[in-house]
C-alpha cells in the first residue's frame, strides 16, 4: 500500500529476513532473535545540544574519521576500485582512497538515453587522479539485466537505477574487481535530503515570531498531533485517521519509531532541528536499510563485495551528535561534509543541485504490454475492465510502470518459472509491439 516493506518482510510466504542490526541464534530450541544495535540505545541529546566544538574543529574530526574508514576499507587482498558518481559522497570516498590504494580505479554508470553524469564524475576523478572507466548501459543491455535484477532483488525492482548498478557489478567481475567502495550512508548521516529539511517547516508555529500569534493551548494540542508524525516523510501528516490505519495495519514497527525518535531528542530546540534531526536518524531505518539490502543483493550478485566507508561505528557516533548547524546552514545541506569535501573535489561537483542517479524513462518504454494477460492481474484480482486502464496508467507514468512491470517480472520468475532471457525476449516484444501502435 506504501510502496516499500519493512525490513523484516519478503515476499516469500513464511520466509522473512534480518533486520537492520538482527542477530539470530538457531538452535534445535528454535531461533533467538535480537538486537546488537539500535539508534536510541546509543543516542545521547546532552552530546548534541552541549556541543560548543568550532567549525575548523569539526571539519578537522570529520576529516580524520573518513580517511581512518577509507584506510580501513581498503585492506583487500583482491582487486579494489570505487563506484564514483558525480555527487560528494562517493567522490570523497574516491579521492581519499587514491592515498591508501595508489593504484586504484573508480566505475561510472553511462546510460545512453538520457542524462549521464559520467562527464562531471570523470572531473572528480581527474582532480583526484583515479582513472574511471565507463560502464555504458543502452536500452538493450537495459533489457536483458532488468529481468536479472528482480530476479536477484527478490522484489519488484522498483527503481531503474538497480539495473545500472547490476551492471556496474558486473563490469567489475568482468574486469577482476572484488571490492568496490561506495558513498552510501552519508546522507542520512550529515542530512542530505530535500525532505530532512522540509522536515522542519511544520515546525514553525513554535518559532519566533510565530508562537506570538498561537495560543498556548493551541500550540499545545497541536504539538501532541504532530510529534506522532514529525517528519515530512511521516504517513498521515494531514490526517490522523489514515495515521492510525496504517499504524493498525502496515509497518507499525517503522511507524512508531518516528515518535520514540523525536521524543529522544525532547532537549534539542527549536523544534524545527529536533525534527530534522529526527528525520535523519529516521532513514537509517526507513531509507537506508532497504537501500543497503538492494545494493547488497546487486553487488553480491556479480559476487562483488561492496563495502561503505560513511557506516564506519566511530563515523556513525559522531554524525549522529552533530547539532543541526553542522548538516544544514542556510540551504546547504551536508554542509559539515562538504567542508571537508571541497578540499578534494571540483567546488562546482561539491555545490552541484542534488540529483538521484537517473536513467531515461526511454528504457522502459513499451513494457507496460507485459501487463496484459499477466500473473499480476490474477494475484491482484484486476478486474479485466480495469487491466487496460492500469496498462494506460504504467504508459503514463514511469514509476508506476517500473512497480507494475517489476511486479509482473518477479511473479513469472518466482511462480511461472520463466528464465531472465525469456522476460528480456518479451520485454523486447511488448516494447515492439507498443511502437507499431
Amino acid at each position: 500500500a506504501w510502496q516499500h516493506r519493512d525490513s523484516s518482510h519478503s515476499l516469500f510466504d513464511g520466509i522473512e529476513r534480518l533486520p537492520p542490526a538482527g542477530l539470530w541464534k538457531i538452535t534445535e530450541a528454535g531461533i533467538e532473535k535480537r538486537c546488537f544495535w539500535h539508534v536510541l540505545d546509543v543516542l545521547e541529546a546532552a552530546r548534541i545540544i552541549g556541543d560548543r566544538t568550532s567549525d575548523d574543529e569539526h571539519m578537522a574530526r570529520l576529516e580524520a574519521l573518513i580517511e581512518d574508514s577509507v584506510d580501513i576499507h581498503c585492506i583487500a587482498d583482491a582487486s579494489i576500485a570505487t563506484a564514483c558518481s558525480s555527487g560528494v559522497d562517493s567522490g570523497l570516498i574516491t579521492a581519499l582512497s587514491k592515498r591508501f590504494r595508489p593504484e586504484i580505479h573508480g566505475y561510472v554508470v553511462d546510460p545512453r538515453l538520457g542524462r549521464s553524469e559520467a562527464e562531471n564524475a570523470e572531473r572528480t576523478g581527474r582532480r583526484a587522479g583515479v582513472p574511471l572507466r565507463r560502464v555504458p548501459v543502452d536500452r538493450n543491455r537495459f533489457l536483458e539485466l532488468w529481468p536479472k535484477a528482480v530476479w536477484h532483488l527478490e522484489s519488484d525492482g522498483w527503481h531503474a537505477s538497480h539495473v545500472g548498478l547490476l551492471a556496474l557489478a558486473e563490469q567489475c567481475r568482468t574486469d577482476g574487481v572484488k571490492v568496490l567502495l561506495t558513498g552510501e550512508g552519508a546522507d542520512e548521516l550529515f542530512g542530505g535530503y530535500k525532505w530532512q529539511a522540509e522536515s522542519m517547516r511544520p515546525w514553525r508555529a513554535w518559532s519566533w515570531p510565530g508562537r506570538l500569534f498561537r495560543s498556548r493551548r493551541w500550540l499545545d494540542r497541536k504539538f501532541g498531533r504532530m510529534r506522532h508524525a514529525p517528519f515530512k516523510t511521516s504517513t498521515g501528516n494531514s490526517s490522523a485517521s489514515e495515521r492510525n490505519l496504517v499504524l493498525r495495519a502496515l509497518s507499525p514497527e517503522l511507524n512508531f519509531l518516528q515518535t520514540r525518535i523525536f521524543d529522544r531528542l525532547e532537549p534539542v530546540t527549536p523544534l524545527g532541528d529536533r525534527a530534522f534531526l529526527g528525520a535523519c536518524l529516521y532513514d537509517l531505518y526507513s531509507h537506508l536499510q532497504d537501500l543497503l539490502n538492494r545494493h547488497d543483493r546487486l553487488s553480491m550478485a556479480a559476487s562483488v563485495e561492496l563495502r561503505v566507508p560513511f557506516l564506519e561505528n566511530r563515523l556513525i557516533d559522531f554524525a549522529i551528535h552533530l547539532p543541526r548547524r553542522q548538516k544544514l546552514r542556510g540551504r546547504t545541506g551536508k554542509w559539515l561534509l562538504k567542508k571537508v569535501a571541497e578540499k578534494h573535489l571540483p567546488r562546482e561537483n561539491v555545490y552541484a543541485p542534488k540529483k538521484g542517479f537517473e536513467i531515461s524513462s526511454g528504457f522502459t518504454q513499451g513494457s507496460q504490454g507485459l501487463l496484459r494477460g499477466g500473473y499480476l492481474r490474477d494475484a491482484l484480482k484486476w478486474p479485466a475492465a480495469a487491466v487496460e486502464d492500469l496498462v494506460d496508467l504504467a504508459k503514463r507514468d514511469e514509476a508506476s510502470r517500473l512497480r507494475l512491470v517489476g511486479m509482473e517480472l518477479f511473479l513469472r520468475l518466482n511462480a511461472g518459472g520463466e528464465t531472465a532471457d525469456s522476460l528480456t525476449q518479451a520485454l523486447h516484444a511488448a516494447a515492439a509491439d507498443a511502437r507499431a501502435h
